[in-house]
């Protein structure tokens, strides 16, 4: 058995990551950017100088998620696309996620996701990229005296959407937990930053003849929201604004959606993201219903319930929600015990950690 048991959902937009506890589990976010950084310091001490933390990965050095338009603009790096998952930056991402987690040494049993329309041709090739050199891993983050070393030793790949299902059927320490809410024909739209994945169960099963339809990419919020928002704010405030990017933009969205403050402000000159918020969510909301919800599904006619994850989640649930629009066949996830506790951005990782912990009790 391994000695962690972690599940890493490490998406074009954002790194959930969880591992499992002795009780419950720990959980890790960040936004999945990364920029290059010197680490050096003049030694004036707290106050006095920016203080940030880096991670040292193979021989270079690195500030990630937020730090990165905090500290430094240069060398700033993403990677959106099918060609990310398994690649250097996406096994990055989830290595430095799990020793934020505090994993130094020892094995992991990792669980990774992929978006389902890509799964059968990218399964293979994650699981053999982060299964490289015995999948061993070398990290190092600020003040580590010596470097992290630790193994996967199990690495299991689940389509996007899947490890959603298993909240509502799986509890917190891999239990079967009674729930009627995947019976029948179900629809998962999992609402990612770059991709949307539309997943149609039959009783608890993946429906394969969806499986056309089960990946959009540049169907995320990227596109949709945060690009645009991005272009009217550089409009508005000019050249101050040449500097700021979709990270900004993303850094006012998730802490607004708790302080229900969107302001953005750049070289002095503020911008409430509010306005241009509701605008494009309702835009995009609009986009899914036509090409998604009517376009694939026949306005979900037939479908018992449709339930929204993902970062999209929140953004656009309030008009789908709309009596007008779909009404009661978006499901109220806090109305069902394994998963009201859950944000819909964190349930893929969730999700995945679950199924491992059952297939670990089911000796599978």
């Amino acid at each position: 058995m391994s000695d962690y048991i972690a599940s890493v959902d490490a998406g074009n937009g954002g790194t959930n990551a969880v591992l499992a506890l002795a009780k419950g589990y720990k959980s890790f976010y960040e936004p999945s950017v990364r920029a290059a950084a010197s680490g050096d310091s003049l030694g004036l001490g707290k106050g006095l100088e920016l203080e940030y933390d880096y991670v040292d990965w193979d021989g270079h050095r690195y500030v990630t998620g937020d730090d990165v338009i905090r500290v430094t603009r240069r060398q700033l790096e993403h990677h959106i696309g099918a060609n990310r998952y398994g690649n250097e930056m996406h096994q990055m991402l989830v290595a430095h996620a799990l020793a934020r987690l505090g994993i130094k040494s020892g094995t992991v049993d990792l669980t990774l996701f992929a978006p389902p329309g890509l799964y059968n041709d990218l399964k293979g090739f994650i699981h053999d990229r982060f299964s490289q050199k015995g999948g061993k891993v070398e990290i190092s983050l600020k003040g580590d005296k010596k470097p992290r070393k630790f193994q996967y030793d199990n690495v299991t790949v689940w389509p996007e959407g899947i490890g959603a299902a298993a909240c509502f059927v799986l509890d917190d320490k891999g239990d079967l937990a009674p729930s009627n809410v995947l019976d029948g024909e179900v629809v998962i739209l999992d609402l990612g930053a770059h991709t949307l994945d539309a997943l149609q169960f039959t009783n608890g099963n993946f429906n394969a003849e969806s499986l056309q339809h089960a990946t959009w990419e540049a169907g995320g919020v990227h596109v949709h929201i945060r690009e645009p928002i991005l272009q009217a704010v550089k409009k508005q405030l000019g050249n101050d604004a040449a500097r700021i990017t979709v990270d900004d933009i993303d850094r006012i969205i998730r802490l607004g959606s708790v302080s229900g403050d969107y302001i953005l402000t750049v070289a002095g000159l503020q911008a409430d993201l509010k306005p241009l918020l509701d605008r494009y969510c309702e835009r995009y909301a609009e986009w899914v219903s036509n090409n998604i919800a009517d376009g694939v599904f026949d306005g979900f006619r037939g479908i018992k319930s449709v339930i929204l994850v993902g970062g999209g989640a929140g953004l656009i649930e309030p008009y789908l929600s709309k009596q007008s629009w779909y009404g009661s066949k978006i499901l109220d996830r806090k109305t069902h015990k394994t998963a009201k506790d859950l944000h819909p951005v964190d349930m893929n990782a969730v999700g995945g950690l679950r199924f491992a912990l059952n297939h670990l009790k089911e000796g599978t």
